[in-house]
């Protein structure tokens, strides 16, 4: 159990995509952002249909059938810089079987070491920066042996909004985390035009979204990153599960102020159909990837490779499939092997190790 609650990704950015998802197209005829300046988002009043309108074109979107893959990218920007320059600091690759209604999810650490075309071994966060999610999807697919073709890239600043739009969310704090909040909030108050209050003692609080953000964003305490990841799992998931509650046209309403913060490929009628009923299936699963690791300093970079990545793409087969026939490319074998002779073997083991519930 305590390895679950360690490495398991519960709904983590696809909660908030699904919530933008449901009533995407409520908002007329539009495609979703791009940030190329293309397909504008029509916003406020004019975009937004009646509930009536609403409720037919949902009747009339057909539900999907099959398997659907793509990729989730979650980026930390104060510009809503969804596209090239930015890094992607939640990365997922999301497997929804519509015959089923079952949702599969790996996440893949930010600071895993992977071969980027054109740049060389480096985080695979960088790959979002350098090319974008179309890159990015692209290092996913050559160094994990996937055939990803769909992308969804969403600012998590945006959660600060949405949190607040449901009334806040129920956390309990702990010494360690009262210590450093308040200088984030500081920092999101700046970034959000907000006036929230500082916390003073470990307890449980009703946070508005500036204070959720802030907490989400902390990453010195124990467990560091990891720790801050489930944080903010415990946020998304929380604004799902509120969220949920919302009547359609305050859902409408939400959205219609969002939508100008998520990119993807996906045009409104695939979205919907892809995610209307999401709230409706199950996660059936979930993990992270790399599990066992070197974590250090390689080429002056702080990065984690992963011991063996053929090893770890062998195990994202595994779990997204079911696939115990899987052999890795020769392409996989070639990044692996170059990968390996830059550490001497791996010092982490998250299938070891708690970082706390």
């Amino acid at each position: 159990m305590k390895k679950k609650k360690n490495i398991i990704i519960t709904v983590v950015f696809v909660a908030l995509i699904a919530i933008i998802a449901v009533v995407l197209v409520k908002i007329n005829g539009s495609k979703v952002q791009n940030n190329n300046g293309t397909n504008d988002v029509k916003k406020g009043s004019e975009a937004v249909k009646t509930e009536d309108e609403s409720q037919k074109a949902d009747e009339n979107t057909p539900d999907k059938s099959g398997i659907e893959e793509f990729a989730l990218f979650g980026v930390d920007s104060r510009s809503d810089q969804l596209d090239k320059g930015t890094r992607s600091d939640s990365i997922m690759v999301v497997k929804v079987d519509h015959d089923a209604k079952k949702i599969r999810m790996v996440s893949i650490f930010r600071d895993c070491m992977m071969n980027i075309d054109g740049h060389g071994y480096q985080k695979v966060t960088h790959a979002h920066a350098f090319g974008g999610p179309e890159l990015a999807v692209d290092t996913l697919n050559k160094n994990l042996d996937l055939d990803i073709k769909n992308y969804v890239t969403v600012n998590f600043n945006t959660v600060g909004e949405i949190i607040d739009e449901v009334g806040g969310i129920v956390q309990d704090l702990d010494d360690s985390e009262v210590k450093v909040i308040n200088g984030y909030i500081d920092e999101v108050n700046k970034v959000r035009g907000t006036s929230s209050d500082h916390i003073t003692s470990a307890g449980t609080y009703t946070l508005d979204g500036t204070q959720a953000v802030a907490y989400s964003r902390i990453r010195y305490t124990a467990g560091g990153d990891y720790k801050r990841a489930e944080r903010q799992r415990t946020v998304l998931f929380k604004v799902f599960e509120s969220a949920k509650e919302m009547n359609t046209v305050a859902k409408i309403k939400m959205v219609s102020d969002l939508i100008g913060h998520v990119n993807t490929n996906y045009d409104t009628d695939e979205i919907l159909s892809v995610f209307k009923n999401l709230a409706d299936y199950t996660v059936e699963d979930s993990t992270a990837y790399p599990q066992v690791f070197y974590g250090g300093k390689v080429d002056g970079a702080w990065v984690e490779v992963p011991t063996t990545l053929a090893d770890m793409a062998t195990g994202v087969h595994q779990f997204l499939d079911g696939d115990t026939g899987y052999t890795p490319s020769a392409t996989v074998n070639e990044y692996s092997n170059a990968l390996s002779a830059k550490v001497s073997g791996p010092n982490n083991d998250l299938t070891n190790t708690d970082f706390g519930d």
